[in-house]
């Protein structure tokens, strides 16, 4: 007996599987690499988000690196911690890192806590 759902197609989410999703890191026309940052960046994402701008800068540098957060849904403290750990990172390398457009949410949070000017934010992107 079937209680009206096709189990065949049933599919649940990859438990273990990032909630933080990197996309773009190929070099734009102006030699400078754009990265996408989609999803949550909370401590469980940070190590990713770390580890990706770490090979960005030893491929890369020293162009500048440009995160588009428009598609971030989440950031708590332990991002926030992340986030200065890759901008220290890149301009310790000579390659400057900002992130000009965030979402609405990334912007709240960053203007609480006093961090737009510090990446570069010049205001809330579309949103997510």
């Amino acid at each position: 007996m079937t209680d009206g759902l096709e189990r065949s197609r049933m599919t649940f989410p990859d438990l273990s599987s990032s909630r933080l999703h990197i996309g773009g890191a190929g070099p734009a026309a102006d030699g400078s690499i754009h990265v996408t940052l989609a999803g949550e960046l909370d401590r469980e994402e940070c190590e990713l988000l770390e580890a990706h701008i770490a090979d960005l800068v030893k491929q890369h540098a020293p162009a500048p690196i440009l995160l588009d957060a428009t598609r971030l849904t989440f950031l708590d403290s332990a991002g926030i911690r992340a986030l200065v750990s890759c901008l220290d990172l890149s301009e310790q390398a000579g390659s400057p890192l900002s992130m000009p457009e965030v979402s609405p949410i990334v912007f709240q949070v960053l203007r609480v806590t006093e961090l737009l000017s510090v990446f570069g934010v010049t205001g809330p992107g579309r949103s997510c």
